[in-house]
């Protein structure tokens, strides 16, 4: 149960279910956690199973961005379709952003490769080490982001998958307390965009725990002069990032 006399309050704006699983982990941690996820998540049938199959075959490289994108873009195949796609797979090169998005693979017997660090510029260093710029590759994501790997591949060689759309809620977040230490949850480019909409008049009182270095300079950029940015997006390197912040404060 969340601990409302913690002098500590986290909030977190990620989607269910990940919000409320991280939400536990700082609980359990001594913080008052407060969720209030400012986007959800649909599936996005731009393309059919049966076009999104002949995506998948045609790319020599598949690029997974995020949980969402294994589990929108897999949810949509039967299960010969999926045994199919597995077959195919051992003659691709099949990337995944980070360890939360690998294991989503893993659990459906892919074998993910994971870059050195978990955004766009790793993802670059991995296709730059096995020399993929050359193949036609496929990026698995929502209805936008990862402008850097388009950039990347100038070549034409990239096509894209949506899978899934981010939309936003109704939540509104809550105000800030003259007297506590708060600290926000940011691990998307289009959440940072939104806070920032939340808590426009006194930016410099709230710490920004962000889940990538792009999202920490979006911060700063914005006026939050007071981030901190996690090793990855996961609960666990979250949990750990706030916990240092904590531990600055005291």
């Amino acid at each position: 149960m969340s601990q409302s006399n913690s002098p500590y309050t986290v909030i977190i704006t990620r989607p269910s279910p990940y919000g409320e699983a991280l939400c536990t982990a700082l609980d359990e941690q001594g913080f008052y956690s407060i969720h209030k996820p400012l986007i959800t998540f649909e599936q996005d049938w731009q393309f059919d199973a049966t076009q999104r199959f002949e995506q998948l075959s045609q790319a020599s490289t598949w690029i997974f961005v995020s949980r969402q994108a294994v589990t929108y873009c897999f949810d949509s195949f039967k299960q010969k379709q999926l045994q199919d796609l597995l077959k195919l797979s051992t003659e691709k090169m099949v990337i995944a952003v980070g360890a939360a998005t690998a294991d989503s693979l893993q659990q459906l017997d892919f074998k993910p490769l994971i870059p050195p660090t978990p955004n766009s510029e790793g993802m670059i260093q991995l296709l730059d080490t096995y020399q993929r710029k050359q193949y036609p590759a496929l990026l698995i994501r929502g209805n936008k982001g990862r402008e850097l790997l388009e950039q990347y591949f100038d070549n034409g060689n990239l096509s894209f998958l949506p899978v899934y759309q981010r939309l936003p809620t109704n939540n509104t977040l809550p105000p800030l307390a003259s007297n506590a230490n708060t600290a926000i949850v940011v691990t998307s480019g289009q959440l940072m965009e939104l806070v920032a909409e939340h808590y426009t008049d006194d930016p410099e009182r709230l710490t920004i725990i962000a889940g990538s270095g792009r999202i920490n300079k979006m911060a700063q950029h914005m006026g939050f002069t007071n981030c901190y940015t996690a090793k990855d997006a996961s609960n666990l390197e979250l949990v750990k990032t706030c916990i240092l912040w904590r531990n600055n404060i005291n």
